[in-house]
């Protein structure tokens, strides 16, 4: 992955497949939570390693990110494997963007939460 093509810009958050969204939605609660520590830390988040710093974007929040996403897609596989997907799950925006509505979008931040702290 190129260091410009980060997976958090502001389109790859436009999903158009509720897999996607449930993935959109996981790494944005890992975002706030590797946020949130960094700076408890006294870490700057703009200034990244591997992640160049865009329009403000948390380049370090992005870097210290990378090694916990795999938790976070194990996590997710193993709820989509566990649990049957409604379409009232999701709403689909007229632009065909995908949102989780928020019963399911409690569900994956408790999940997240739980696969970042294990």
């Amino acid at each position: 992955m190129s260091r410009d093509s980060h997976p958090d810009c502001r389109a790859a958050r436009n999903a158009s497949h509720p897999v996607n969204a449930i993935l959109n939605y996981a790494y944005a609660v890992l975002q706030s939570q590797v946020q949130i520590k960094a700076v408890a830390e006294g870490y700057d988040p703009i200034l990244g390693i591997m992640h160049y710093d865009r329009d403000g974007s948390p380049a370090f929040v992005f870097d210290l990110m990378e090694p916990e996403r795999p938790k976070v897609d194990r996590a997710v596989l193993a709820f989509l494997r566990a649990e049957a997907l409604h379409p009232a799950d999701f709403t689909i925006r007229e632009d065909g963007v995908v949102r989780l509505n928020p019963e399911l979008a409690r569900t994956v931040a408790r999940m997240a939460g739980y696969a970042i702290d294990n």
